[in-house]
């Protein structure tokens, strides 16, 4: 049985450009980028630990900082954006036959 759809807001603070620059890859895999160092995913328990494992395998954790902030779909829908993007969007289910 899949795990449900969680919402997830992931931010990060990497002091070295090439961590920077594999964190912002690995979070590409999961999420679209809303801001240059914070993505919005939505993302089943299994893929966030996946996510979570990969960056955890980049990062100096005595200089860098990444922060996953799970987001209740009550509150994704009360997500006000002002000047450029939009606002959390529910990826669409599709299934590969």
């Amino acid at each position: 049985m899949a795990s449900a759809i969680q919402h997830v807001i992931a931010s990060y603070d990497i002091h070295d450009s090439k961590r920077l620059s594999l964190v912002a890859k690995i979070m590409k895999d999961y999420g679209e980028r809303v801001l240059k160092s914070v993505f919005e995913c939505n993302i089943g328990e299994e893929q966030f630990a996946k996510m979570r494992e990969r960056v955890d395998a980049v990062i100096d954790p005595v200089e860098d900082s990444v922060r996953f902030y799970k987001v209740c779909g009550k509150c994704v829908k009360n997500v006000e954006v002002i000047g450029l993007g939009s606002a959390f969007v529910e990826d669409e289910a599709f299934f590969i036959g």
